[in-house]
């Protein structure tokens, strides 16, 4: 049996130059490249409003548990509904007419699906804005109209029209 050692890492060696930050030396005949430009980032996100995906059950029913905490909703606590805009608005309620489950579950009632066009298995863009104690569904119809806005710049990061 042949004994083998294993092979040294591959390590560039560093001058001190290099280890203390600086620059290496430019080969002769290459170029510099001009560093690569850095990407404008949106503007954080505001820290009232937390986000959340959450899919709409066969029985209207959906759960968030990052939103009902953000809200601070607890089980047995009664929301009521209305519709703004294409988005599903739901506010606490004391005469409302559902209740939050025990295990955070949210239930659209049949009325409201169909007003809104939502259908088991549909992905729901949810936004909690815990300083007015509302959270905001977004049916996949808003979530098209507001991708649809931003399509030239998918369209740019895929390459197509630089413009």
């Amino acid at each position: 049996m042949v004994r083998t050692s294993p092979l040294p890492p591959l390590l560039p060696q560093l001058s001190l130059q290099d280890r203390e930050g600086g620059s290496r030396k430019r080969r002769r005949g290459v170029r510099s490249r001009p560093p690569l430009p850095l990407p404008q980032l949106p503007e954080p996100p505001r820290c009232d409003v937390v986000f959340a995906m959450s899919r709409l059950d066969v029985g209207g029913r959906f759960m968030s548990r990052t939103s009902l905490t953000s809200l601070q909703w607890s089980p047995n606590d009664r929301f009521g509904f209305a519709i703004a805009d294409g988005l599903i608005v739901i506010c606490l309620d004391p005469d409302g007419l559902r209740a939050v489950s025990g295990r955070c579950l949210l239930q659209l009632p049949v009325p409201m699906r169909r007003a809104c066009k939502l259908r088991a298995g549909d992905q729901l863009l949810l936004a909690a804005l815990s300083g007015r104690q509302r959270l905001i569904v977004h049916p996949p119809a808003t979530l098209a109209a507001l991708t649809a806005l931003t399509a030239p710049v998918y369209e740019r990061m895929a390459g197509g029209d630089p413009a």
